[in-house]
């Protein structure tokens, strides 16, 4: 689900037509996808965008056959943390400013009134977010820029398999909570959160082209493209992207590994860029024995 860009909302958020898998794709070497053997089992490590234009939604050969072969999906959050109702709860508990605070003060004058000129454009009064925490209503002009250029979160490779195995009545896994990923935004102190609405405006005209790059290099499995992504969002945010990736990477590995010791085959769904790196779950499992191979 998070990140957002390539600072967040393409990490969170972290896409050609229908045809692009078959005819723009036919050359291509690789996929941000991976095949780890365990003793009895395989399990399946897809690297997924979590927003996609619905024309450019198809997911790979390779992928529904994991899916077909997998007993479970796993998935960041498990399916019952993505209601919308439960979201949005969840989201004004924890982005929600305290009484008498609003977003105007938080902010100060110039740094609000460039968040209203970017929020206006978008159909966004500015005034309904008044009591937004400013990492909230940062992530909600990121979301919009991002719509408005035709990106949908629900075309996104998770949302598409989810979907799947609550039609087939495939189990579904969660390795944390929703209340875990937005914690890590709540937890932000003041000064975090102005930097961080601060480098959101600054990108947020350039977002839609860095997520459309950034999944061209999803589409080609080029995981140097991914990775140096990483870096750029460690350098802006290092403490908020170590929580995000390397943090989270290392939790997730504990529930990873009792799965391939299993009997019955996983496909496992994250953020492409939790794949990649030297703290990225692929060089973990590498670290453990285990010799995932690219597809």
């Amino acid at each position: 689900m998070l990140p957002w860009k390539t600072t967040v909302a393409a990490v969170v958020v972290l896409c050609a037509s229908l045809t692009a898998w078959g005819a723009a794709r036919a050359g291509a070497e690789h996929h941000t996808f991976w095949v780890v053997h365990g003793r009895h089992n395989t399990v399946y490590l897809l690297g997924s965008v979590h927003i996609l234009k619905p024309s450019d939604s198809a997911l790979p050969p390779e992928v529904l056959r994991a899916y077909a072969d997998a007993h479970a999906l796993v998935m960041e959050v498990p399916l019952s943390d993505l209601s919308i109702d439960k979201l949005m709860g969840l989201t004004l508990d924890l982005g929600t400013l305290p009484p008498g605070k609003t977003l105007a003060a938080a902010l100060g004058p110039a740094l609000y009134a460039n968040f209203s000129a970017h929020a206006k454009p978008l159909g966004l009064n500015p005034g309904y977010l008044s009591h937004f925490q400013p990492w909230l209503a940062a992530l909600t002009v990121e979301q919009l820029e991002l719509a408005k250029a035709g990106f949908d979160v629900d075309s996104g490779a998770d949302m598409q398999l989810a979907r799947r195995a609550q039609a087939d009545h495939k189990p579904v896994i969660g390795l944390e909570t929703a209340k875990d990923q937005l914690s890590l935004f709540a937890r932000l102190d003041d000064a975090q959160q102005r930097e961080f609405m601060q480098y959101t405006l600054q990108d947020a005209d350039s977002a839609p082209r860095e997520v459309e790059s950034l999944v061209g290099a999803w589409r080609d499995g080029d995981t140097g493209a991914l990775e140096k992504a990483l870096h750029d969002g460690f350098d802006q945010f290092p403490d908020l992207y170590r929580e995000l990736t390397t943090d989270r990477n290392r939790k997730w590995l504990t529930e990873i590994l009792p799965l391939l010791r299993e009997d019955q085959d996983y496909l496992i769904v994250v953020g492409a860029l939790h794949l990649v790196g030297h703290d990225g779950v692929i060089e973990l499992l590498k670290q453990r024995g285990y010799v995932p191979i690219q597809h």
